[in-house]
């Protein structure tokens, strides 16, 4: 008959073995070992049968293979009626996973659990077989046209080295030049027309340079030189950049999401809801407090594939989880529509560990634990849990910034025209001043 491992751990011998020499314990006769489970993908995937018994698949089953081979033992897997990690209830009692642990009904929970000071006091943890934090995943926003674009192909450093470089060239014919080709025009107006002169060849106009010394030339040729090789430049990227959209990602840092108006959706009773709701300062405070101006909806995780789908899309709401968790939900997401449509904040919050857990003192964690760093070291969990996970990486560097193919529109080039309009406005109101002080010295004159 297969000892229970409560009754294997009555043995001195056992109990000595798995002191000493945890990392080559194996019990000399089969024991069975209790588990409690409750889903959690990707890392772990429970199956009932059509007996009413158990099953188990994914990266953490992986792991429970190999720990039954190399400690020799069997198992019979358990699930809590609420399928909860558990919660301390009302009347001093806990539920799920916990409860069944705590009440001793079950010798392992087999699940990615999180460290922390609470737990730590009466739950014995394995080294952690993935780390992991909390993110925000959000609706991207649509392809947006810039049409203030026509600035972009050169850096603001570009437009402000060549305007430099304008005032520069002319100072520098107006030290050099001489006012002997204009007799009877003004010097400010022979300077005024000086600098036209280099801002139409800047602008690719026609240049009248008249009767110039060589180094007047020499400068002019340079100057010619300079704005022509800026200007193709420009010219050659602004075709490029025309065809470029902007893609949307508005919140980015909690400040973002705090001060905008979606709404967060989270579980409910588990150890991070608990600790935002008992923040007295800060940001986090603020996160907790959303809730009390209807900001919060909870659901449950088997929900989020619809949340995904038709609320977070649309824009107003995000969705906190752990991040590799909204990394499976994006894939799958991805999986069905061909489409990258969310992105993760680059805020994180709340490093978690994921491991398995006994009562405290639980001796065959302990024993496990050199078995988990092992598979942990060997790269065979990262391997499992990815090759679980197709299109893992598909979206989760997706750009930004896309190109398109189709005929320029008013979307496109309103900002040109906007530019192009002030400078007709401009010309027109400086040609009406130019004729009202031209009338006026007329009426003096006469």
């Amino acid at each position: 008959m297969v000892q229970t491992l409560q009754e294997a751990l009555e043995d001195p011998e056992i109990i000595r073995g798995l002191q000493h020499h945890p990392r080559t314990f194996r019990f000399t006769e089969e024991v069975r070992v209790v588990l409690t489970v409750v889903e959690r993908p990707p890392h772990l995937y429970v199956k009932e049968q059509d007996d009413g018994s158990l099953s188990v698949s994914g990266p953490m089953a992986n792991v429970l293979h190999v720990m039954a081979s190399s400690l020799n033992f069997t198992y019979h897997l358990i699930r809590p009626v609420d399928k909860t990690y558990g919660y301390k209830m009302d009347n001093g009692t806990w539920s799920g996973m916990t409860g069944h642990t705590r009440r001793k009904e079950a010798d392992i929970a087999l699940a990615p659990y999180t460290r922390t000071e609470d737990r730590n006091k009466y739950l014995e943890f394995t080294h952690s077989l993935y780390s992991d934090d909390l993110q925000f995943v959000a609706g991207k926003g649509q392809p947006e046209i810039d049409p203030w674009g026509f600035l972009f192909p050169l850096d603001s450093v570009v437009w402000a080295a060549l305007l430099a470089s304008l005032v520069i060239a002319w100072l520098a014919m107006v030290v050099l030049g001489s006012n002997n080709n204009k007799k009877g025009v003004g010097r400010f107006t022979w300077i005024t027309d000086l600098f036209l002169e280099h801002l139409r060849v800047a602008l690719r106009q026609d240049l009248r340079l008249g009767q110039r010394r060589g180094s007047e030339m020499l400068l002019v040729l340079g100057w010619m030189v300079v704005t022509m090789m800026v200007m193709w430049s420009y010219s050659g990227n602004l075709v490029s950049l025309l065809a470029v959209r902007y893609i949307s990602k508005p919140l980015q840092t909690l400040r973002n999401l705090l001060d905008s108006s979606v709404t967060l959706i989270m579980t409910r009773n588990d150890v991070f809801t608990d600790f935002l709701l008992t923040v007295k300062s800060g940001e986090l405070q603020e996160l907790g407090n959303l809730y009390k101006v209807g900001r919060v909806k909870y659901q449950l995780s088997k929900t989020f594939p619809d949340v995904m789908e038709k609320l977070v899309t649309k824009g107003h709401h995000v969705l906190f989880s752990p991040g590799l968790a909204l990394d499976r939900l994006a894939a799958n997401y991805f999986a069905k529509a061909g489409r990258c449509d969310f992105y993760k904040m680059r805020m994180a919050l709340f490093p978690i560990t994921h491991c398995i857990i006994g009562l405290k003192g639980n001796l065959l964690v302990r024993a496990m634990s050199y078995r988990v760093r092992a598979i942990l070291e060997s790269g065979l969990y990262d391997h499992w849990l990815m090759s679980s996970i197709p299109f893992s990486t598909v979206c989760r560097h997706a750009p930004s910034i896309i190109t398109v193919r189709e005929p320029l529109a008013i979307n496109n080039l309103w900002g040109m025209l906007v530019v192009l309009g002030a400078g007709l406005l401009l010309a027109l109101v400086t040609f009406c001043l130019e004729l009202c002080v031209d009338k006026r010295n007329g009426d003096r004159a006469s």
